[in-house]
This record gives structure tokens, sequence and C-alpha cells, in this order.
């Protein structure tokens, strides 16, 4: 008896300091690698927030689109995509099929085909009458003719009269279609497409406009149609996937208040960043700075690449290579430290940016046949060969940077294949994220492409989405629509565009670095406070933003969230033209775009459960 009394004394003991243990943990505050970045994370316990009052299990989203129809098809892997990051659910249905499906069970309708005069065998007045009676419907791509089913529909959608179709080039944002966007104009041959003539209702709402000889054609508009709202894109280029924020902000056009979870980063990658290119020479930098390459990247580019994350509020993700030769058999590899590399590795740490990984030489992971011939690179022979370059370059890393773990890997020239990938998990003990590229339009071969999404090993999938010093109103649009989207800039840059006449378009530095300067500043007035984040605490943000499961309920004056899987800290854009009040404390507000009024805010959520109130009209 003695013994087991001893026995209960001691197990009471140990429950009493495993409970104290939860209770002085239970809200560890954890830091990012960092050290800028923090957030309160609760362990899963299997409890989560109930519901707010009123809450009714969410209608999805309904998407017609046309299997037989390749621009169909795209735009419907776009939207669903488009969907799934903004947490809303979604139903896809053929257009040749609609016949038996009850439009009223369905948040919102969207057209993705082409084909609705043809392949919509009930025809399109059923999701008018579904709209006049309080739906919601995205007609969401210009038709390839116009008969019977628009000339039946066009006065509900609130146009008065329509012409020929007519090609264009250029457009303007005449709303805040997503933050920012108000008043910017994009011209590009990039942008060729084909709208159709139109003279709209006064009451219809013109977002973008087409602008063809000075004459403002609409390209999306909505309009109130009985007792719910229609939109309409009159044009095809929606279906590309840069488009992907358009398409959420034409979807966000529809509501009078609509939340969605977003990740809230910046960050920037420096290729080749530190490398030996710093021992080349150039008759440029010579001419204009009496300099050497070495002494023009000592004394001026990198300088003035600290101060511009100083003044503008970034953090730099540098992308170590060791050496440019072309050694793809690991008996060979060699590596004679050039004078600079620790240099800039050192100084880019201590100015508290991080170092990712990018190859012991620029030869993409990749065996035959996987990267194009016009590259010029040589094919590794096996994943493990492939391993033991990653294995040499962390070999030269632990001697030229002692102690520093890295989590970051960028493939050279965007190139990874399943073996290399393999490869790079394998031999990178502190890997937590891979940044490819947001899309494989207009690049070639099969660039490594991905979604902001966490694999299913674990890896943060983080690609970045616009790279350079001067931007085209394409590449403009291109980080504007992403930043819509997901609440991200992500952002590659490289340290020789002065000396690449492409890249550099034969400017100098000062003309670079005020580009640069430009978009930074840009990004800044869209969306402030925006997180400047190094990659692998882009990484945490993109894990945190995953597992956020948000259940939001829109009531009259009020929007009232719940969040499962809540630690410590969630964004979300906020659209709304009121003005969007927290009730306590359980959340901020933070007006987005140029103009500090909205539409658009940030929401941040500093507790599971919040209300905000919607005040005015």
């Amino acid at each position: 008896m003695k013994y087991y009394g001893k026995l209960i004394l001691v197990s009471v003991l140990c429950l009493l300091v495993a409970v104290l243990v939860i209770l002085t943990n239970g809200n560890k505050r954890i830091s990012f690698a960092s050290g800028e970045v923090s957030q309160v994370v609760n362990e899963e316990t299997g409890e989560s927030p109930k519901p707010p009052e009123g809450y009714d299990q969410e209608k999805p989203v309904l998407l017609i689109y046309d299997p037989q129809e390749e621009l169909s098809v795209l735009y419907k892997e776009n939207i669903e995509d488009t969907l799934k990051y903004m947490k809303r659910s979604c139903e896809t249905i053929e257009i040749s099929r609609t016949e038996s499906i009850s439009y009223r069970n369905y948040e919102m309708v969207i057209l993705a085909s082409q084909g609705i005069e043809t392949k919509l065998k009930d025809g399109a007045g059923r999701i008018f009458d579904y709209v006049e009676e309080g739906g919601k419907f995205f007609w969401g791509i210009l038709q390839n003719e116009v008969e019977n089913e628009f000339f039946s529909s066009y006065k509900k959608m609130g146009v008065i009269d329509y012409g020929d179709y007519l090609s264009f080039q250029k457009m303007e944002f005449n709303e805040e279609l997503l933050p920012g966007m108000k008043g910017e104009v994009f011209d590009s041959p990039e942008f060729e497409d084909v709208c159709l003539f139109v003279r709209l209702d006064e009451e219809a709402k013109v977002y973008i406009s087409a602008d063809i000889n000075d004459q403002a054609i609409p390209l999306f508009w909505t309009y109130d149609y009985g007792e719910g709202r229609i939109g309409c894109y009159n044009g095809t280029a929606i279906t590309g996937d840069f488009y992907k924020g358009i398409v959420s902000g034409c979807i966000n056009a529809l509501y009078d208040d609509v939340m969605y979870p977003v990740i809230n980063a910046k960050c920037i990658y420096i290729d080749d960043f530190p490398s030996p290119q710093y021992e080349s020479t150039s008759d440029i930098v010579r001419k204009d700075y009496n300099r050497s390459v070495k002494e023009f990247y000592r004394d001026i580019w990198w300088p003035d690449m600290q101060k511009a994350a100083n003044k503008y509020d970034y953090r730099y993700t540098g992308l170590f290579i060791a050496t440019y030769n072309d050694i793809v058999d690991p008996d060979d590899f060699v590596f004679e430290a050039p004078s600079m590399e620790q240099y800039y590795g050192n100084s880019l740490l201590r100015a508290g940016h991080e170092m990712g990984l990018h190859g012991y030489n620029h030869q993409s992971l990749a065996k035959a046949g996987e990267v194009p011939d016009d590259m010029g690179y040589k094919a590794w022979g096996s994943a493990d060969d492939m391993a033991a370059s990653i294995e040499e370059l962390l070999s030269i890393a632990e001697n030229m940077f002692p102690g520093i773990s890295f989590s970051t890997y960028v493939p050279p020239s965007n190139y990874l294949s399943e073996a290399g990938r393999e490869a790079v998990v394998r031999t990178m003990p502190d890997l937590t994220n891979i940044s490819g590229v947001y899309t494989s339009e207009g690049e070639e071969g099969a660039v490594y492409e991905q979604r902001f999404e966490i694999a299913v090993d674990g890896i943060a999938e983080f690609p970045r989405v616009t790279s350079g010093m001067l931007l085209s109103d394409f590449e403009r649009l291109e980080w504007m629509s992403a930043l819509g989207l997901h609440g991200v800039f992500s952002h590659f840059i490289h340290p020789d565009d002065i000396f690449d006449m492409e890249r550099g378009k034969g400017e100098n530095w000062e003309t670079l670095l005020e580009g640069f300067e430009d978009t930074l500043n840009h990004v800044n007035e869209a969306a402030p406070g925006l997180r400047a984040l190094t990659a692998s605490d882009g990484a945490k943000a993109l894990e945190v933003y995953q597992e956020l499961e948000p259940v939001l309920v829109y009531d009259e004056g009020e929007i009232r969230g719940s969040l499962k899987n809540f630690r410590g800290e969630a964004f979300f854009f906020l659209r709304t033209d009121k003005t969007p009040v927290s009730k306590d404390d359980a959340c901020l507000i933070t007006s987005l775009g140029t103009e500090g009024d909205g539409p658009y805010y940030m929401v941040t959520a500093k507790k599971a459960e919040f209300t905000i109130l919607l005040k005015g009209d």
C-alpha cells in the first residue's frame, strides 16, 4: 500500500507539472527566423470557436464551363484556383448539362464558356430569373457570337446598345477593382484583346474600360437587376494565369461587403547574391563611374540597395551560388573562394536579410531533355549527382558562413525537375520553402511553376510573381493582380541588370534604381502595412494562411468572424463602400489603396472571434 501511495503521489505531482507547463506555454510566442515577425501560436486542442450567431452553411459557387473548349477549360482551372485562394467552395458543371440545376442552391453563378448561344440548352433566361430574385451572376467572358441569347438578355445586363467586335491593347481602371488600381492605365501589345462595342445604362458601374482611339468602351461593369447583381467581362484575356486577381476583383464587385483571407507578405529575392559575378570586367561601369565591376558593386550597387530596403521597408533574400563552372560530375567539383562572396554574404546577414541557396553552379537540377537546349546547360546524370551538388554547396557555405541555416531554395533559370526537387528536399535539412515562378505563360519549356500552397511534404511553394528593375505595364498588372488576390508582392531582381541589354534596356544605374524604388513605393501605396518578410518568413505566413478556416457571417450593419486553426494573427482583405470599425480590440482595420478611404481594407484579426461594424451607406 505504501508503494501504491507513493505512486499515486508521484502521478499527481506529474499531472500538476504538466498543467503548469500547459498554462505557461499555451500561448507561447514563437518568432520567425528573422526575428522580425512573431505570432502567438495556439496549440491544437481539438476545439474551435463556435460559428458566429446567425451562421448558415455557405452556398457554393456554380461554375459553368465547356470541356470541349480549350479556353474555357483553362479559365475554369484559374477560377477554381481563385476561389480556392479566397476559401470559397465551388462546384462545376458542363454548359450542356445545366437543365437539371437549381441556381437558387448557389451563392453565385459564373459563366466561363463562350458557347452560351449554342450549348446552354435551357437558355440564359433561368439564370436571369435567379438574379432577379437576389442571385449573383458573373458573365465572365466575351461570347464568340452575338445572337438570340444575348439579344434576349443584354438589357438585363445594363446594356442599352451594342455594335461590332473591336480590338484594343489599352485599358484603364475607372474604379478600385483591387487595392490601388483606380486610375491605373495599362497600354501594351501584350494586352491585345477583343471587346464588343456597348453603351450602358447610367446605373451601370464601370470598373475597367478599353481605350480605343480615345473612346472608352466598358470592359467590366456591374449592374443591379431586380434583387440581384450581374457582372460582365467584355473580353477574353481574363482567362490567363496573371488575371486570377482580376477575377477575384470581379467576384468582389458583385457584393456590397465581402472579406477573404490573405497571406500578407512582401518578399524580394536577389539572384546570384552572393556569387562570383563581382569578379568580372565591364567597360560600362568604368566609363560611367570610373570603377571596376567589383568596385561598382561594393561602392554603389549594394549601398544603394540597402538604402532602398531601409527607406521603403523591405527584406531581401539573397541566393547564394558558389561558382559558374558547368561541372555536373561530383568527382570533379572544385571551388576557389572569390574575394567578395564572403563580404556580401556577411553584409546581407548583418543587415537582417536572409541567405537562401541557388546552386553549387548555375546548372539547373534536371536530366537530359528536361531543360531547353538553347539554355546551354549540361544535364545531370542522376538525382544523386544533383544531391551531391547541394551537399557541396552546403559544405562551402558552412566554411564561409559558419552556423547559418538555409531554409530557401530557388532553382537556377527557374528549371527544377522532379528528381531535382527530391534531391533538394533530401539534402537541405532546414529547407522550408522553394520559390519557382507563378506561371509558365511566356516561359520556355517546363519551368518550375507553383501555386501559393504548402506541398504534401510540408514544403512551402512560394512563387515569384515578377522580376526586374524596370517593369513593363504588363508586369505592373501582374504584381497588382497577385497582390489583390493573395496579399503578396513577390519579386525577383538581378544584380547584373546594368550589364544585360534585355533586362537593363541600356539604362544607367540611376535610372534602374529609380524604377526599382518606384515599384517599391507603389506597392506600399497600394497596400500600406504589408509585412516585409524574408522568404522563410513568407513560408511561415503561407502556412498560417493555408491552415486558417474562417467562418464569416454578413448581417445588417456588421460582419462576424470565427476562425478555426487560428494562430495568433490572421489577415483579410475587406471590400465595402461603408466605413468599417472594429467592435472591440479583436481586430485592427487599415485602409488600402492610394485614396486612403476604401473601398478595400486590411483586417488584422487578433482573436479567433471578432465583429466588424459597418457604418454609413
